[in-house]
């Protein structure tokens, strides 16, 4: 059964990628790494225990991107986990293992916002 365990991240769309970096500095935040999701330019940031997620969004929204995590228990075998949602009426549109262990399922919300779901380390 899925049980959450805590909101990991919280990605955010930034129509100025390097202006919005500087706005969560001024809040305390502390830049981690920068990388791609989905050809999109991601800055991690660290507020406390928190992960925010600045998506560089200059040319427009992508589908998919951000999307917001939320780290559950589950089960060892992702497919498991997908059957259960799915017969919670829920659809799962990806599955991806992480680098070291674990997976993350991703899902959209009756509003359309994407949800990745985390089991493990990810």
């Amino acid at each position: 059964m899925v049980k959450a365990k805590t909101v990991r991240s919280w990605n955010l769309n930034a129509t100025n990628l390097e202006k919005s970096v500087e706005f969560y500095r001024l809040l305390g935040a502390e830049e981690g790494n920068r990388h791609q999701v989905g050809g999109v330019d991601v800055v991690r940031l660290k507020l406390g225990d928190f992960g925010i997620g600045l998506f560089d969004a200059s040319g427009g929204d992508r589908p998919g991107v951000p999307h917001h995590t939320i780290a559950i228990d589950g089960p060892d075998d992702p497919e498991d986990l997908k059957r259960e949602l799915e017969g919670k009426g829920l659809t799962v549109d990806n599955i991806r293992p992480h680098r070291d262990s674990g997976y993350s399922l991703y899902v959209v919300d009756p509003s359309g916002n994407r949800i990745e779901l985390s089991v493990g380390d990810g």
